[in-house]
């Protein structure tokens, strides 16, 4: 019989997918969605894992005006949030884990994954309830980051789908997740994966990043 799992920070709570803030007393937004004009899923991917982690407090980076700056999670917010606008060109694995290490390695391991290893070290991850963030190409100009909250196995315990929290679709209403990466390949296409979400393309997994509480 088929299964999905899903990380245990994750709840639905009246139809918005919410996680525990850092002080573990209250819940907040879970999922953010990035604007239509900007390149910023990758950060908007860090600032999802990292909340769902419980060290970091999303809401932070749309009013940062009470954060401290010069304090270690201050320095933080500000560069996800001000230094660099709206990333027009993306980010890679590699300046996801600076911005990080150059910023919060107090609190966070960050390690870099190529596509060989992702989907095996994906799936340990999750099973330890921690979120993954990756990055799906649509072609050799455009890519995607979305962070991994869960996957679906078969009735012979294959793991077949990987479940997401795209920032670049609407939220969840009604389950963890709001986009599915089938791992069911197309056999001889370069693009040999499809992902659905708001919208369905046929892609490439290419790296990611796994970010684990020190």
């Amino acid at each position: 019989m088929k299964q999905f799992r899903v990380i245990e920070q994750l709840k639905l709570i009246d139809g918005v997918l919410k996680c525990k803030t850092m002080s573990g007393h209250t819940y907040q937004k879970a999922h953010y969605k990035q604007g239509d004009l900007d390149g910023a899923c990758g950060a908007y991917s860090i600032a999802m894992a990292m909340n769902i982690l419980g060290v970091l407090d999303a809401d932070d980076i749309y009013d940062s005006s009470a954060i401290d700056k010069r304090t270690t999670y201050g320095k933080l917010i500000k560069t996800l949030n001000e230094e660099n606008g709206l990333y027009p060109n993306g980010l890679t694995a590699r300046q996801i884990r600076k911005i990080l290490l150059d910023n919060y390695s107090r609190y966070v391991n960050v390690e870099c994954l190529n596509n060989s290893s992702l989907i095996e070290k994906t799936t340990i991850c999750i099973d330890d309830n921690i979120p993954v963030i990756i990055c799906i190409r649509f072609n050799k100009y455009e890519g995607h980051w979305i962070v991994v909250v869960g996957y679906e196995i078969d009735d012979k315990d294959n793991v077949i789908a990987l479940l997401t929290l795209d920032p670049g679709s609407n939220s969840p209403v009604y389950t963890y997740w709001n986009g599915y990466l089938n791992l069911i390949k197309v056999p001889r296409k370069t693009y040999s994966y499809t992902y659905t979400s708001d919208y369905k393309n046929m892609v490439l997994i290419d790296e990611g990043v796994i970010i684990t509480r020190k």
